[in-house]
């Protein structure tokens, strides 16, 4: 079903002006993704994103022509049959617009360009400057095993080519073993970032049903099948106790389940709105299977004070582990994820939460701030400009 979700008023607090200044004096580093990442949802979708949103003059992307913004665009038009994964179709076509890629570069005097994907390896040693592969998640999971094959032996590329590569989260098994060990210091591990608009906001009242919301991609790791276990579970143990919104472009999927009619659907939501969203819902929840390297919906709900019931896999208790308002489920069982949500929606009301406590703890990882320092990391990188 469609819903509309009413929050408390909220006025975004503008980024620090000399920061936003500070970004438009280094040098211009390119991204290079496969998807629209203004207009799709995802980790690595929300990483570009907020990147190219606050760099000011210092970034610039590749990527198909739906994406937009305003950092300087290469267009280059997906190529090869529509059953074939998106990355191929986008390295095909960046393959086939080398040269003017290649023109590109040196026109925007772009020195360091950043690939999404360890794949890209296959092309990235066509162009110059420093390059920097960043690696969202575990790669390829279970029943991709000739994926799995390809991005492993695209990741012994790496220690051959690449000046940096980062991980977002703290998992590095996205690389075999070796390739961590080759790479040495060159490895790094960065954590997600928040924008400014998420911000803490009153709970909203807790008469009636609590309002619970999931949001992104109904991916295979992203466990479906459980989300749906979950909301069915909710209903016979504990009728009207949750009332749950989705904030995505996978509302089909939970259609084709039978469960159309028990969820809020929003669609897609740009950045402020999503704040706004989760400002007028009382918690999230995530409930992966594998696969999660810094999920940007998770410090993103939290810089909005709202909490989050979350799958207890290794990458997230390593950061979140302790954090007020984080209730992790060891068991990938629906009546445990149930149970965690019960007991969290006592403690919102009993007033044990205060969403200021709960935003405070990822501060630091407000965009203002880590942004730039990630831009000021790459730009150290830079090779001398093309002539």
């Amino acid at each position: 079903m469609t819903s509309s979700l009413t929050a408390a008023p909220f006025t975004p607090s503008a980024p620090d002006a000399q920061a936003r200044a500070e970004t438009k004096t280094a040098g211009r580093i390119g991204f290079v993704h496969q998807n629209d990442v203004f207009g799709m949802q995802g980790g690595i979708e929300r990483y570009v994103s907020t990147i190219l949103s606050f760099a000011g003059g210092r970034a610039a992307l590749a990527s198909p022509p739906a994406s937009r913004g305003g950092a300087p665009h290469f267009a280059a038009p997906v190529r090869g049959p529509e059953a074939a994964p998106q990355w191929l179709r986008f390295l095909l076509g960046l393959f086939v617009r080398r040269r003017a890629f290649g023109a590109w570069l040196k026109a925007e005097a772009i020195g360091v360009l950043d690939y999404s994907r360890p794949e890209y390896a296959l092309l990235a040693w066509m162009f110059p400057g420093k390059r920097v592969f960043t690696i969202h998640g575990t790669g390829p999971g279970p029943g991709h095993r000739a994926h799995r094959l390809l991005h492993d032996a695209c990741c012994f590329l790496l220690p051959l080519l690449a000046d940096r590569v980062q991980v977002v989260g703290r998992d590095p098994s996205g690389l075999p073993r070796p390739v961590r060990a080759l790479l040495g210091s060159r490895l790094v591990h960065i954590d997600a970032w928040h924008d400014e608009c998420f911000a803490p906001r009153p709970l909203p009242a807790t008469d009636g049903g609590l309002k619970v919301f999931y949001a992104g991609r109904l991916a295979a790791q992203k466990n479906p099948e459980l989300l749906f276990e979950i909301l069915r579970e909710a209903e016979r143990t504990a009728p009207g106790a949750f009332e749950f919104h989705y904030f995505g472009s996978d509302y089909a999927a939970f259609v084709q389940a039978g469960l159309g009619d028990a969820v809020h659907d929003h669609g897609f939501l740009g950045p402020q709105a999503l704040a706004e969203a989760i400002g007028a819902c009382h918690f999230g929840l995530l409930c992966s299977a594998y696969g999660e390297g810094s999920p940007y919906i998770l410090i993103e709900s939290l810089a909005c004070g709202r909490p989050f019931v979350v799958s207890a896999l290794p990458t997230l208790t390593a950061a979140y582990e302790g954090k007020i308002g984080v209730r992790f489920v060891a068991r990938q069982a629906a009546a445990d994820f149930v149970a965690a949500m019960l007991d969290l929606a006592r403690s919102i009301r009993e007033g044990a939460l205060d969403p200021d406590a709960v935003a405070a703890q990822v501060r630091a990882q407000a965009q203002s701030r880590a942004v730039p320092a990630l831009l000021d990391a790459l730009s150290r990188l830079e090779a001398p400009r093309p002539c």
